[in-house]
């Protein structure tokens, strides 16, 4: 584990490019200049549910990217060779209808028909995708993915998209082909994030700002619990519909306030809320708008580097996740306990939870012994592999053309 300093990104760069390309050559040959993007999965230090709610999130962009490199064909067949699965996709385009299939294969699609509304489609394309974002770990490989292909297949076809405008793109494909009703968090941070920073982002106004993550001797080690989840059929979109049904009563119940999302509501509100809707989805409620304030008290911490409070802020966001929205799983449980009797200055779980993994504060100094340690323990409790990589703030997605490599 290690600082990974703006030279070593783009050294990282680089070679990924270098092996995106070879591997292109490798299965398709390359007649042409091909276009390579790289975008990087992320890391929600903490505002975790409340990005559909209208809320603030603290995301950054972690030193783990996917890569797509592609290149033009003369016809309209696309070919897709996904490394991370050794299987290959062929489709002629355009689409003219589409299902999802439940796999990879969903990503492309949902993105060449998003794109598809801009532009003919007039050729095809053969592409590799490659990556060391971890699947299924709450580190938003999925949106790394859509970022990757929206800015590499945009660059192709000759569409010119604002920074929002493709971030939006990728959100949309993703809620409405792949059938995950996430937020915008991922894919905004994916493409916009700035190194050793987090964004403040409020998900109502998508303003944002940068707020230094500059973390001394400590280091944020994320631990994979090797639970996958599938978010689309996990409970993640039966709590995004309980808390539409939370905001549909409270709207009823309050029409003065013109409530647009949970998080209009604030702390001074629930109180007198207990008797508004059902315990369970004031369980929901009362964790987004405590969750939205802890976003905020996490920024006034990091600007005055009081990490001891920084990392109390991560306990706290776990507990509710664990108890108020019941999302986390008795591994996740687990590590993050283990974490505090092992002197994690905080820890959560990240991501939408029911798996993935969980966000530690650990000493630099300890950092490999604690990785270690952990993982002995949670084999013992398990019969599970946990996998721990330290996570540094690192730029946002990029793309470039490059020609063909000479042997």
């Amino acid at each position: 584990m290690r600082f990974v300093s703006p030279h070593a990104w783009g050294l990282q760069w680089r070679l990924r490019l270098q092996t995106s390309i070879t591997l292109l050559e490798e299965h398709f040959g390359l007649e042409k200049e091909a276009i390579v993007a790289n975008a990087p999965g992320r890391v929600n230090l903490i505002g975790e549910h409340t990005d559909y709610n209208g809320g603030y999130v603290l995301p950054f962009a972690i030193d783990r990217f996917t890569s797509v490199a592609l290149r033009p064909r003369t016809d309209r067949h696309m070919h897709i060779y996904a490394a991370a699965f050794d299987e290959t996709f062929e489709a002629s385009l355009p689409f003219d209808s589409a299902s999802p299939t439940g796999t990879w294969r969903d990503y492309p699609i949902g993105i060449l028909l998003e794109l598809k509304r801009q532009a003919n489609l007039s050729f095809g394309f053969d592409a590799i995708i490659t990556g060391n974002v971890p699947l299924g770990a709450g580190l938003s490989s999925s949106a790394s993915l859509e970022v990757a292909l929206a800015l590499s297949l945009s660059k192709l076809y000759g569409i010119e998209l604002e920074d929002l405008e493709l971030v939006k793109l990728c959100q949309h494909a993703e809620n409405e082909f792949v059938g995950t009703q996430s937020g915008i968090m991922d894919q905004y941070a994916s493409l916009l994030a700035h190194d050793r920073s987090a964004i403040l982002l409020n998900t109502t106004s998508l303003e944002h700002r940068y707020i230094p993550l500059e973390l001394g001797d400590m280091a944020l080690l994320v631990v994979n619990s090797g639970v996958q989840r599938e978010l689309a059929s996990s409970g993640y979109n039966d709590r995004r519909r309980e808390c539409q049904e939370a905001l549909r009563l409270l709207q009823e119940a309050m029409p003065e306030q013109k409530m647009r999302a949970l998080s209009d509501l604030g702390l001074d509100d629930l109180p007198q809320l207990e008797h508004t809707m059902p315990e369970t989805l004031m369980m929901r409620a009362r964790h987004v708008v405590e969750e939205n304030e802890r976003v905020l008290e996490m920024v006034n911490a990091l600007e005055h580097d009081d990490l001891r409070t920084a990392g109390k802020l991560l306990f706290a966001s776990h507990a509710s996740l664990r108890d108020l929205f019941q999302v986390s799983t008795k591994e996740l449980d687990f590590l993050v306990d283990w974490g505090r009797a092992h002197g994690a200055l905080g820890a959560r779980l990240v991501g939408g939870g029911f798996g993935g993994a969980t966000l530690h504060l650990v000493g630099q100094n300890q950092a490999a012994d604690y990785a270690q340690k952990i993982a002995v323990a949670y084999r013992k409790t398990f019969g599970l592999t946990a996998t721990t990589i330290e996570v540094r703030p690192s730029p946002g997605a990029r793309a470039r053309a490059t020609k063909k490599i000479s042997h």
